[in-house]
């Protein structure tokens, strides 16, 4: 509750002037192994451990001398690679949504805000039956993202990396998981048609 007591404060100072909030979520708990995502998540882990053994079993087995360190590095990309979907998972749970009567506004774990004007939005998409809750999908350029990075694109929303003058201007943006998602769709719909 404290937690998302912070997010609403963080929001009260990220809104425009007069800018209205009509409705907001957060991501709701999903497993780490859930449906389509598994056999992802294990293929990846066994792809590491295979991987890392063979690299380690090539550098050490070659009878000369080995740096220790280049074997400290190959573990601990390793690692890093075996804990991503964890960290994956915390970050999707510390992200907060809310579409107001202007934008569509993204807040992650980090509190670093994204954003889209709903008049910008060029399509939506929400996907049902992929996680706990719904995905709200916002921006054409990724509709063909999500069917293989779908958690990978909600924790990296799509920016204009040339464009910095607009800090937080997003071409595309995945809201994971979050409850009543077809009252997001239909809050979506009036806003625009407004």
């Amino acid at each position: 509750m404290e937690g998302k007591l912070r997010a609403e404060q963080a929001l009260e100072g990220y809104l425009r002037q007069g800018e209205q909030v009509r409705w907001q979520s957060g991501t709701a708990p999903f497993p780490l192994l859930e449906k389509g995502e598994g056999w992802k998540i294990v293929g990846k882990w066994i792809g590491t451990v295979a991987v890392t053994a063979a690299l380690l079993a090539l550098y050490t087995g070659q009878g000369r001398e080995w740096s220790a360190g280049a074997v400290a590095l190959i573990l601990l990309i390793a690692v890093l690679l075996l804990l991503s979907p964890v960290i994956e998972r915390r970050s999707l749970l510390g992200q907060r949504y809310w579409i107001t009567d202007q934008r569509a506004i993204l807040m992650t774990k980090d509190r670093t805000f994204y954003y889209m004007e709903l008049m910008e939005i060029d399509d939506f998409q929400l996907l049902r039956d992929r996680t706990a809750g719904d995905c709200l999908i916002l921006g054409g350029c990724l509709f063909e993202e999500v069917d293989r990075q779908l958690r990978w694109r909600a924790c990296h929303p799509k920016t204009d990396i040339q464009n910095d003058s607009q800090r937080g201007l997003a071409q595309g943006l995945a809201f994971f998981s979050v409850e009543n998602g077809e009252g997001a769709a239909e809050c979506l719909r009036r806003c625009r048609a407004a």
